[in-house]
């Protein structure tokens, strides 16, 4: 039986990476140790991230395959840096679509999607 990806050990794994690639290599991202991860099996939820403490969640019901996990994650990394920028984080306005349209063309995903 093949284990989940939707699990702390391997989602800390996964932010520590693209942590270290674009866009986020050049930005002041928090170490995953001071992230506060949660995971869940909700089916109408894909994930959230919280500010004070960062806190990032994932539901084991809708992310079940590597691209979806990864998806995720980096759509709730922009709602992190934007509210470490100090910038309006909750809502997908067009400081968020210039993160996702960016992260979307370095890693070939359809932005629409992020």
């Amino acid at each position: 039986m093949t284990k989940s990806l939707v699990q702390v050990e391997y989602l800390k794994a996964m932010y520590s990476c693209f942590c270290k690639l674009p866009p986020f290599d050049k930005m002041k991202m928090p170490y995953p140790s001071d992230i506060e991860w949660i995971v869940i099996d909700d089916a109408d939820l894909y994930g959230q991230y919280r500010p004070s403490p960062h806190e990032i969640t994932m539901s084991s019901a809708r992310n079940g395959h590597f691209d979806t996990v990864a998806r995720t994650l980096l759509h709730e990394m922009v709602h992190m840096l934007l509210y470490l920028e100090g910038k309006q984080y909750e809502k997908h306005n067009k400081n968020f679509l210039k993160y996702t349209y960016k992260i979307a063309e370095i890693y070939g995903f359809d932005p629409k999607e992020l």
